[in-house]
Formats: structure tokens, sequence, C-alpha cells
């Protein structure tokens, strides 16, 4: 694996590093490995994020286009069956 030195990060930097490696109780060192990982891989998934939502919002509007046109054809069977028993 490659390694990494980061050099010039302030006090106040490394201690908002240390309180969320803390808080997710692991080291630095797993904290940061996590971080970069995240970071570095975040852009492949973006645009598949992108293409599920306006996928989502698609299907939401085909389903209560659809939804409604059912709606109709079971009022007007309803109606012609009630107006075939007269």
């Amino acid at each position: 694996m490659a390694e990494l030195k980061v050099r010039g990060l302030s006090a106040q930097n490394l201690a908002g590093i240390d309180a969320a490696n803390n808080r997710a109780h692991s080291s630095r060192e797993v904290y940061l490995r996590k971080y970069i990982h995240h970071d570095a891989t975040d852009h492949l998934l973006r645009g598949d994020v992108l293409d599920l939502r306006e996928l989502t919002k698609r299907t939401a509007i085909i389903i209560e286009q659809n939804t409604k046109t059912y709606l109709e054809f079971v009022g007007t069977v309803r109606e012609l069956g009630l107006s075939n028993e007269n």
C-alpha cells in the first residue's frame, strides 16, 4: 500500500480530525483512510445516484398515471355492470 505524509496541518484541523476519529472509535490512521477512500470514490457514485433519483421520479409519475387510469377503468366497469343489471 502507498503511504502519504501530510505536512502543515493546523492544530485546529488536527483537533477536528482527532475528535471525529474518537467519535468513530477508531485510530487517526483508520479514520483518515476511510475518509480519503470515501472522498476518492464519491465521484464514481455521484452520477449513479443522480440517475437513480431521476429514475425514481419518473417511476413515481408513471405509477400515479397508471393508478389514475386503473381507477377510471374500474369506475367504468362498475358503471357498465350496474347499467347492464337494470
